[in-house]
């Protein structure tokens, strides 16, 4: 059949393929083999030029498998059989346009008859866009951008069995297939509208989108309308409303691309949501419809206030301040030291106790037993008063220590570093010892110098000194 036409009509020629966004990819500039009577169409049988491309560089090769003369007749890609003015299936788009369903015919010859009938009649040159009145489900149902996953890369056989080795260099999915209804697809069952499993899928979606459920508070009469362009203004949105009851008021929220609409009875917010869910269109843009939530405020008229943010006292004494820090990692909080080295207005000094001339704690004149009982006693009463008069060093039940020893009197390890013990910070890193050289004897009065030893020949000999 194929090759008698192509003696008399001598084949299909054209300069581009009709395809649709989706199929031509996301890359302007695609470079597209052609194949003038490279294979015939697989509803009509004709011989027509065949076109080649790589929409992606993820994506499969695709190429065109119907004519343009069997694409113009029902308007959609030669690639993919989709509409072209909705991106839907054939099916799809009859049934909400109520447009009826040809007879088939069963032979080649009689397809060619009516696709001739067709070409002879301009009907090939129609588009199904301006068909019918704004439909519903189409304005639904229609994608308004491209679904570029309908190019990606088919899955590999040689995975599927484990025997690929390829890797991450394969250009095919390495994934399992997928089992059901829509891995049954069929091309004449696509081009004709009948039995198509991706067609039954979005019919059944349509049929069972969600509807709005009414809140219980009674006293909710406002609408969320969310997904607003810049050219939607509150008398759109009026016009859209008003036909369900009075409207009170019309709040937009420029911010979150939202707005407001409170109705003034319950039953007008009820019949607006169940007559327009899901098919809001306002300025060719479809919005999304949602039940406003109930504003929930204090009995003053305020806001209500939580208690646990009032202020609260504290202990260091500052009126209208909050809580202490807490406890962390084990130790007490600037309002109850343990020790009066934590205090910070101490800073590790031994502040001396009245009548205390030498700093201790005891009485005036008393021993030495005396002023370390004072002094202890007197530590740990200012560690339970919440310091200002701690001690210095230690714990408050042992005997505090003195200032740090001078600057001579310290080790050889820890010379030039101030002294940091007793003061919360540990013992600082020591090292070891410098080895110290015996001291010289020294020789008596008068004595000559004594001479200094001969150093020992290297190679541990050599030649006899000359007596």
């Amino acid at each position: 059949m194929a090759h008698r036409m192509l003696q008399e009509n001598n084949g299909e020629e054209a300069s581009f393929p009709i395809v649709c966004e989706t199929c031509l990819g996301p890359n302007p500039y695609v470079r597209m083999q052609k194949i003038p009577n490279g294979g015939a169409c697989h509803i009509s049988g004709r011989p027509y030029t065949v076109f080649r491309w790589r929409p992606g560089n993820d994506a499969r090769y695709k190429k065109t498998i119907i004519c343009q003369e069997v694409a113009k007749a029902k308007n959609v890609c030669q690639v993919c059989l989709f509409d072209l003015d909705y991106g839907l299936p054939v099916q799809v788009r009859d049934t909400a346009l109520g447009i009826e369903k040809d007879e088939i015919p069963e032979s080649a010859v009689g397809k060619e008859y009516q696709l001739n009938e067709q070409v002879k009649a301009g009907e090939t040159e129609s588009s199904f866009a301006g068909a019918g009145p704004s439909n519903d489900m189409l304005q639904h149902l229609a994608r308004t951008t491209p679904y570029y996953k309908r190019n990606q890369a088919r899955v590999c056989s040689f995975f599927v069995r484990g025997a690929c080795t390829r890797g991450a260099e394969c250009p095919y999915r390495h994934e399992m297939p997928t089992s059901g209804p829509l891995s049954e697809q069929n091309i004449k069952d696509r081009y004709y509208g009948i039995n198509d499993p991706v067609a039954a899928k979005l019919l059944s979606r349509y049929e069972e989108r969600g509807k709005l459920t009414p809140p219980e508070d009674t006293s909710v009469a406002t609408l969320y309308v969310g997904g607003l362009t810049p050219e939607i203004t509150e008398n759109d949105l009026r016009d859209a409303f008003y036909s369900y009851g009075e409207i009170t008021s019309v709040r937009r929220v420029e911010t979150r691309f939202c707005a407001f609409v409170t109705f003034a009875a319950r039953a007008g917010a009820e019949k607006a949501a169940e007559e327009l869910s899901g098919r809001l269109i306002v300025k060719g843009t479809r919005l999304k419809l949602m039940w406003g939530r109930p504003q929930q405020a204090a009995a003053g008229g305020g806001a209500p206030v939580d208690p646990s943010m009032q202020p609260v006292a504290s202990s260091s004494g500052v009126p209208g301040a909050y809580g202490g820090p807490p406890a962390y990692f084990g130790l007490a909080p600037p309002g109850a030291m343990a020790y009066p080295s934590m205090d910070p207005t101490a800073i590790g000094a031994r502040l001396p106790a009245p009548g205390d001339k030498r700093g201790g704690g005891g009485g005036g004149g008393g021993d030495k037993r005396a002023r370390t009982d004072g002094a202890a006693a007197g530590a740990a009463a200012a560690a339970a008063a919440g310091g200002g008069g701690g001690s210095g060093f230690g714990h408050p039940g042992f005997m505090p220590m003195g200032p740090p020893p001078p600057m001579m009197m310290r080790p050889p390890g820890m010379m030039g570093m101030p002294m940091m013990m007793g003061m919360g910070m540990g013992a600082p890193p020591m090292g070891p010892p410098r080895p110290m050289a015996p001291p010289w004897p020294r020789p008596p009065a008068g004595a000559p110098p004594a001479a200094a030893p001969a150093p020992a020949a290297a190679g541990g000999g050599g030649p006899p000194a000359a007596s």
